[in-house]
């Protein structure tokens, strides 16, 4: 499953949300000496990733990495092909025939990466989307249940050196919240439109790049076949929390 760490936002955003619901309470002794500190704490990670809600996002992203990891392979398998083909034939075609080959083969390259980086990113967005349902859940009851406590100060559990039993409102606001939100269906992107690539050159004019060339030979010589980059590596889906 995948487990994603949670940034300090949740933190900044717990103890703002619980001093919002605080303010009116706060105002009344805003002209004389600090109160009192009422504290509870929380540890927002467990909260958000292992609530059921949480868990039931991480399960669909699981199984929409899987479906893609296969649609990338089976794209992988037809490039080796291509791959293979292209280098059968690099001791029988002549040097601007296999240029041109291998510029197409590298444009093939390019566009499955273009392809697995623009489906990275729309898949991160719906994935952020349903995560922040689950973040604004929690915060809605980690400030209910410090209200009910009469706290003042909310912190997160990983910041405490030591603590004594009864400041840890985790478990009791899991809860309430695998109650209140028991699932998060998480969205399908919108399709996704790649960058076109630049047009080819005008023919009688081939464009040499940095992954295949053709070096200067006399009129006299045969130019060897050009060394070709076809190196496939196509990134995995990969998705990390918004910040």
């Amino acid at each position: 499953m995948l487990v994603f760490p949670v940034v300090g936002r949740l933190t900044l955003a717990a103890v703002v949300s619980v001093c919002l619901a605080l303010v009116p309470a706060l105002a009344q002794t805003a002209a004389g000496p600090p109160p009192t500190p009422v504290i509870v704490m929380v540890d927002m990670q467990q909260l958000v990733y292992n609530s059921k809600a949480g868990k039931g996002i991480q399960g669909q992203m699981d199984k929409q990495r899987q479906t893609f990891s296969k649609e990338v392979s089976q794209q992988e398998d037809d490039l080796q092909k291509a791959r293979a083909e292209l280098e059968r034939q690099r001791t029988t075609l002549a040097p601007d025939q296999f240029e041109a080959k291998g510029r197409q083969f590298q444009q093939r390259l390019q566009e499955l990466d273009r392809s697995v980086q623009a489906k990275q990113k729309a898949w991160q967005a719906v994935y952020s989307e349903a995560m922040s349902k689950v973040e604004e859940g929690a915060l809605q009851v980690v400030a209910e249940i410090a209200a009910e406590h009469q706290a003042n100060m909310v912190i997160q559990k990983a910041a405490v050196i030591f603590g004594k039993d009864g400041f840890d409102i985790t478990a009791d606001a899991m809860q309430r919240l695998d109650q209140r939100l028991p699932a998060v269906a998480v969205n399908q992107p919108k399709p996704v439109e790649t960058a076109k690539p630049a047009s080819e050159p005008a023919a009688g004019k081939p464009k040499t790049s940095g992954q295949v060339q053709i070096p200067n030979q006399p009129a006299a010589q045969a130019a060897p076949a050009p060394q070709l980059n076809l190196q496939l590596q196509p990134a995995p889906l990969q998705l990390q929390q918004k910040p």
